[in-house]
């Protein structure tokens, strides 16, 4: 056999992932090794998609069928039967090669019994190629560094020499269904000489995952599964391991896994601590030789109560970890310490029965749902005392007698100590933990047409994963009592999204069109906000109101957004007869250059109340943004500017509804597409008129007027029955 190198993947119930996995293959620029797949007996039919790409492979590879799924580590023990190369590695289902990786390899391969080459995480960006001068090459015996190979913790992207394995028959632990790597490298690691490094490029990249919640890849399984087979790994490696080095690296490795994973900041710590006290305790004894040389007194203490059963104390002992954490943040002063205060002295007993909290978008504005009911409540229940969070206290537009704290402050987290009532219309930090006696109301900020939270497939949005964010997003909406909901449409999105159930959500319009249903026949309150944008009388307006695009950024939290419409086409045009409101989502930081556009266009992005900007507007140009479903409230004429709607819908977030069929305008792609629409607005609004009427029913039919009151009531009934 010609070949040098044999690439094995086994598969189970891998149809979101090998695709890509299988493709990375395929574009490798040096095709010479041999593909040998290994079906798990999958059964979500990835292995159909699998053949249907091999078939267009265009060589030769080898298939294996098993009779029943018995795991990754006996799949690969057969696999490794089957091999005829003098090398060999494992590529898992769910991970790429860059596509020059197995060049590299192959350049390297012949004087060495084993190749290690670094796992970088998931990234949508895998480069094609890779400047020479950034590759770093290490040869080294294996006596200089017993543990280089165990240091991988995987098997993925070691490659392996053939001969080795199979004359000393080395298998995979099929006692162990997780972390079954471990005694595989360290058996190997004891019987070889030398080994090559590659570090400073990247080669092999960890797949992405969809579904923290319900995942078949072995980094996302749940916590108390994952340790009690790591316990089981650790102990079965003991077993095989020869070298007192090595034996040593596998106490401390065991020790630091306890460490972190009883950590006294994980949210489920308590939980950890009854599930595993047992496991901790019976392997502590091995421990002995190294946990003096931890040098933290706290965790001494804590392993030595755990060690002797006194697991109380040892809790005891975990907690006091965590407050003297947060204690010596205080104490030295350092940028957390007011959160630290806030986590260390946040007691119920703290609670004050008569104080609200509101937040609008982070603090950045005082509008929306919360602006709404705030004000409602403030003249019917005034005994309440009221705050409201801004993140720049000089810059919060907000009336005279407002009660602002500043976010971030002492007096923030004293306030989120001590208040009720939350009222929010976006998640909140994490640490901001809501105590049993407190009520918080997440009004949330529109109507879903994108895909949200959980819903969502992938994630493209700065400085976060697909599972990380759905996890966090999680944990966030766990502290909601309850959630509104402006329709029965919203209320089912929610409920998956949002991991909400239907008794905790509030099916009452939302508080922000109370203003759209009682106001927009009012003539004087109309000609009153056109007066204070300088709109000149007898010019009709027309309001752009886009939404933010996942992955054009700045930085998390900083989004940009490039005017595609050609504002100047317009101006000439329609520029005698109106005047365009420019209103960008509240994420885009950068500022729109209207120089040349003036008495034309004007940007009220900071406009505290859009509301008030669709009562002025005689008509909407919009893409994917909700704010359609509060529009459609004035039965008014609607435009769909959706220059990239087929990389928003297939690539990025997805809809929930049919964008193509359900909206209530048309929709146009170019400015002269658009151009001709607004220019015949009226005949639009004949053409749509059914369109029109049909959304406002299944979207708006709950917006009564009466919104902000009822919360307003909801929230007073509580306080009163808590008094």
């Amino acid at each position: 056999m010609e070949h040098q190198l044999t690439i094995i993947i086994p598969f189970y119930n891998a149809a979101e992932y090998i695709d890509s996995c299988i493709s990375s293959v395929i574009n490798q620029t040096n095709q010479k090794f041999e593909l040998l797949i290994i079906n798990d007996k999958t059964t979500d039919g990835s292995d159909n998609t699998l053949k249907q790409l091999l078939s267009r492979y265009g060589r030769d590879f080898t298939w294996l069928d098993l009779d029943k799924n018995s795991g990754h580590a006996h799949a690969r023990n057969i696999a490794l039967s089957y091999v005829e190369t003098p090398y060999v590695m494992f590529l898992d289902a769910d991970d790429t090669l860059a596509p020059y990786a197995i060049d590299v390899y192959l350049q390297y391969l012949g004087k060495y019994d084993a190749l290690i080459a670094p796992i970088s995480p998931f990234t949508v960006n895998v480069p094609n190629q890779f400047e020479s001068s950034s590759l770093n090459v290490v040869k080294e015996s294996i006596a200089n560094n017993p543990t280089a190979l165990i240091d991988q913790k995987s098997v993925s992207n070691i490659v392996f020499k053939t001969n080795i394995i199979k004359q000393y028959n080395i298998k995979f632990s099929t006692s162990q269904h997780i972390y079954s790597d471990f005694a595989f490298l360290i058996s190997y690691s004891q019987l070889i000489q030398n080994y090559i490094s590659l570090s400073g490029v990247s080669f092999y990249y960890c797949g992405e995952v969809y579904n923290p919640f319900n995942s078949t890849q072995i980094r996302e399984q749940e916590f108390n599964r994952k340790f009690k087979d790591y316990i089981s790994s650790f102990c079965h490696a003991l077993d095989v391991t020869k070298k007192p080095v090595i034996r040593r690296y596998l106490l401390n490795m065991m020790l630091d896994t306890i460490y972190h994973s009883f950590d006294p900041s994980h949210p489920d710590i308590k939980e950890r601590y009854y599930h595993h006290h047992k496991s901790i305790s019976q392997i502590l004894p091995l421990l002995k030789p190294v946990i003096l040389k931890k040098k933290n007194l706290l965790f001494q203490l804590e392993m030595l109560m755990l060690k002797y059963h006194f697991v109380p104390a040892a809790w005891m002992i975990n907690k006091l970890r965590y407050r003297s954490r947060l204690l010596k943040n205080i104490v030295l002063n350092k940028p957390t310490k007011h959160a630290s205060y806030y986590m260390l002295y946040n007691s119920k007993r703290a609670v004050k029965n008569n104080t609200i909290v509101f937040e609008s978008f982070g603090g950045k504005s005082y509008s929306d749902n919360p602006k709404c009911i705030y004000e409602y409540m403030k003249l019917r229940y005034p005994q309440y005392k009221y705050y409201w969070v801004a993140q720049n206290s000089e810059t919060f537009k907000s009336p005279n007698n407002l009660n602002i704290v500043v976010k971030n402050s002492r007096a923030y987290y004293n306030l989120y100590k001590k208040a009720h009532v939350w009222v929010l219309n976006s998640r909140l930090p994490l640490h901001m933990q809501k105590k049993e006696n407190q009520l918080y109301i997440q009004t949330w900020h529109g109507t879903p047409l994108k895909r949200l939270a959980n819903d969502m497939h992938k994630v493209r949005i700065p400085n976060t994963t697909t599972a990380l964010y759905k996890k966090n997003f999680y944990r966030a909406t766990r502290r909601w009592d309850y959630l509104i909901s402006p329709n029965k449409y919203s209320t089912e999105i929610f409920r998956s999204a949002f991991w909400m159930d239907t008794d905790r959500i509030l099916e009452v319009g939302y508080p922000r069109n109370d203003l759209l249903v009682n106001h927009q026949d009012d003539k004087i309150l109309q000609q009153d906000i056109r007066q204070s944008l300088k709109i000149p009388d007898g010019k009709k307006v027309i309001l752009y109101a886009p939404t933010w695009r996942d992955d054009d950024y700045f930085y998390v939290g900083s989004y940009k957004f490039e005017l595609t419409l050609d504002l100047s086409k317009l101006q000439k045009s329609l520029g005698d007869n109106y005047v365009i409101l420019l209103r960008m989502h509240y994420f885009i930081a950068n500022r729109l250059d209207l120089s040349g556009l003036e008495g034309f266009a004007i940007d009220v992005s900071g406009h505290p109340d859009i509301s008030e900007l669709f009562l002025i507007s005689d008509a909407l140009i919009t893409d994917y943004s909700s704010v359609m479903f509060d529009y459609g409230i004035l039965k008014r004429p609607q435009f769909f500017f959706a220059y990239d709607i087929d990389k928003y819908n297939q690539e990025l977030r997805g809809f929930y509804m049919n964008y193509h069929k359900d909206l209530p305008g048309p929709i146009y792609q170019t400015t002269d597409e658009l151009l001709t629409g607004l220019q015949n607005m009226s005949e639009v609004a004949i053409n749509y008129r059914e369109q029109i009427e049909s959304f406002h029913q299944r979207f708006c039919s709950f917006e009564t007027g009466t919104a902000s009151k009822f919360i307003g009531d909801f929230i007073h009934q509580h306080i009163e029955s808590r008094k």
